[in-house]
């Protein structure tokens, strides 16, 4: 509504000095607005009680997507980790099948060494023989 149409039409204007004069006489009235001194303590335990149930809520859906916020870390980091895992176990096989090929090389050439100092043991007991027997016929 336009100010120029308030002023020239004489019964707007004169609704409003009207109401402007009343005001002046009683006072503005409060709005209907509760003050908190005024909330009786039913009230207050329910706004409380609503209060606790939302929170309640709120701390059943923290957990909740906590829970869904887990499973999808744990999956991204077993999807990503997984090829790794396989590569390592692959290279673990490799390197047992070429530990298992040394183990039984050496093995063998145990076996051999083994042998080896037999047949040395036999010719130094047979040279020692072979001494005593040539120092017993020297004069």
């Amino acid at each position: 509504m336009s100010t120029w149409f308030v002023y020239n039409t004489p019964a707007i204007s004169a609704a409003i000095r009207q109401a402007m004069s009343e005001q002046a006489l009683h006072g503005v009235q409060a709005a209907a607005v509760p003050r908190p001194e005024r909330a009786i303590p039913a009230s207050l335990h329910t706004d409380l009680a609503i209060a606790r149930q939302e929170i309640q809520e709120l701390k059943r859906e923290r957990e909740a997507l906590k829970h869904r916020l887990q499973l999808a870390l744990g999956a991204e980091i077993d999807n990503a980790v997984q090829p790794e895992l396989v590569q390592k176990v692959q290279g673990l096989e490799r390197h047992t099948q070429a530990l298992t090929r040394d183990l039984a090389e050496a093995r063998t050439q145990a076996a051999r060494l083994t042998e080896q100092q037999q047949e040395s043991d036999e010719t130094i007991a047979s040279l020692r023989l072979t001494l005593r027997k040539a120092m017993r016929t020297l004069p």
